[in-house]
């Protein structure tokens, strides 16, 4: 397995795919130090779900006020994001987002999954992006604590880079292994409860 990292600039202004099924935004609160004085930083995030199943990373943000929302919106927009069927954020986000895509779908993840309108197996990949999202939210608030506080945004945007590159390649070998075929036998059910828990 490779370890090579892109740089976290690089990072963050890679070239997204157009169209994703799912875009699920999630915030993080990273530890600081700032001139001796701990607080908080916040930090936007999101995960998208190609129609093959296949989870990545988009990337963070550092939430600077009001503001935040648009540039979020911006930025998506600029790396490539066209389409998307269903997106899960805060209000703020959501709106900013179709101001930039207006062929961006109104549609809500549990209204998409129960349109009838994807596969029986892209509905349960959707489900997953719950669970997907929820795990990487709890893996990278221990991993901010463990290496927090952080002394400047950009070690923070450093870390970011790095712990989400990791994410990522987690989470294609976690699609690899729920790709396979299912397995048979008396222990097939139980192995295929637990890969989808």
């Amino acid at each position: 397995m490779s370890y090579f990292f892109w740089d976290s600039a690089d990072w963050f202004s890679s070239t997204l795919c157009c169209r994703y099924t799912v875009v699920q935004f999630g915030k993080l609160q990273l530890p600081m130090r700032i001139d001796g004085v701990p607080t908080t930083a916040g930090w936007h995030w999101a995960l998208g779900l190609f129609t093959d199943g296949q989870f990545q990373v988009f990337g963070a943000w550092r939430d600077d006020g009001p503001e935040t929302p648009q540039r979020i919106a911006l930025d998506l927009h600029d790396r490539g994001l066209e389409r998307v069927q269903a997106l899960a954020a805060d209000d703020g986000l959501v709106a900013a987002m179709r101001v930039r895509h207006p062929k961006l779908c109104e549609r809500t993840v549990a209204e998409l999954v129960e349109s009838g309108a994807v596969s029986y197996r892209m509905r349960q990949a959707i489900r997953w992006t719950d669970t997907a999202t929820q795990r990487l939210q709890e893996r990278m608030s221990r991993a901010a604590k463990k290496y927090g506080p952080f002394a400047d945004h950009a070690a923070a945007a450093d870390f970011l880079a790095q712990a989400f590159q990791r994410a990522d390649r987690d989470l294609l070998a976690d699609y690899w292994e729920r790709a396979k075929p299912a397995p048979y036998g008396a222990g097939a059910a139980p192995r295929v409860l637990v890969r989808a828990v």
